[in-house]
């Protein structure tokens, strides 16, 4: 699923067009990275962390907890319902870095699709940690099931980033439609030194647009606890 090592395609209607496929280079969903930096300034998957139980061990804790909810919740979010999407969706480089963790490090990916399964169906689906997905998506289905309480958790991410977060020229627009036009942005990936950069291609969004969305989640964010120097002054 990495750059492609075979001979690129060609297609007929037209001699000059060459196809490469580019696995590690490109990406699509590029819109995700405004969902997760929504989700980091109000600590929405990290409280996951905080009340989930991982009974994982050994080698069958190749990401962590938080990662591995964070795969979950995102997949469905860009449109990725089946388990098997994880099998493509594990190496393009949006998705991993909006998973983190080891996700983001070199010749690394995020979960396999056998790893998604068992983390949805063996760990979240505990009786426990059932009761603690009810509780950060504040709804109860009646089969209980983990994976819907995914898709709950999804639903709200996207919608907080829909009511909170849109600037003025596109604050009408629904889920489905940020979907498409957001999420759905492709982006060609290059590193250098200690960055990596997202070069987005500015269609239905442009850069404007995506700083508006990134400047108004900043003032969403939570600010850190002030702590104060206290210095005593006894008095004779």
């Amino acid at each position: 699923m990495g750059d492609s090592q075979n001979e690129n395609l060609r297609v007929g209607f037209d001699s000059r067009l060459k196809l490469k496929f580019c696995g590690s280079q490109v990406t699509t969903d590029a819109g995700l990275l405004a969902y997760r930096e929504l989700d980091e300034a109000l600590g929405l998957t990290e409280m996951g962390g905080d009340v989930l139980s991982d009974s994982r061990q050994g080698r069958n804790k190749q990401h962590q907890l938080v990662p591995s909810l964070r795969q979950s919740i995102y997949s469905r979010l860009a449109g990725y319902e089946d388990v098997n999407d994880a099998e493509r969706m594990c190496v393009a480089p949006a998705l991993r870095h909006v998973v983190g963790g080891r996700a983001t490090l070199p010749e690394k990916q995020a979960a396999s699709s056998s790893e998604v399964g068992r983390f949805e169906t063996q760990i979240l689906s505990t009786k426990r940690n059932l009761t603690a997905l009810m509780k950060l998506s504040c709804r109860t289905f009646k089969d209980n099931q983990a994976r819907l309480q995914l898709f709950s958790l999804a639903y709200n991410l996207g919608n907080f980033l829909r009511r909170l977060v849109l600037p003025k020229p596109i604050q009408n627009w629904s889920l489905t439609t940020l979907r498409e036009k957001l999420i759905k942005v492709g982006a060609k990936v290059t590193r250098h030194a200690k960055y990596v950069f997202f070069q987005l291609a500015e269609v239905a969004v442009p850069r404007r647009l995506f700083a508006a969305i990134l400047d108004r989640i900043a003032r969403l964010a939570i600010p850190p606890p002030v702590t104060h120097d206290v210095k005593w002054k006894y008095i004779k």
